[in-house]
């Protein structure tokens, strides 16, 4: 069963200092809504593979979406490994845990 939830879309950048190296910017974020679900066994097999801890699918705008890499739910954060487009302005962030390293 879905459920209408609020989430936070993360935006991590970042900048070059003077010697050349990436340093890692402040995370800023973008609320949005969406109504969230729990995988399906064969998604949650195949995320397993590939060493992630699936939590659930959010379906929302595809207009809000802007490539995020996390998103904030409740207090977790949490990583989307996939994305699938729903059609004219719907999408799904699979998201999950990262296991191990």
């Amino acid at each position: 069963m879905k459920k209408i939830v609020d989430f936070d879309l993360v935006t991590e950048t970042t900048t070059k200092d003077v010697t050349g190296q990436s340093v890692p910017g402040t995370p800023t974020t973008t609320t949005c809504i969406g109504s969230l679900d729990s995988v399906y066994q064969n998604e949650f097999y195949k995320a397993e593979q590939a060493g992630i801890r699936p939590q659930g699918v959010i379906e929302m705008s595809s207009f809000d979406y802007g490539g995020q890499a996390k998103l904030k739910l409740g207090s977790m954060e949490y990583t989307i490994y996939r994305t699938r487009d729903k059609g004219t302005d719907r999408i799904e962030l699979y998201f999950g845990e990262r296991v191990g390293n």
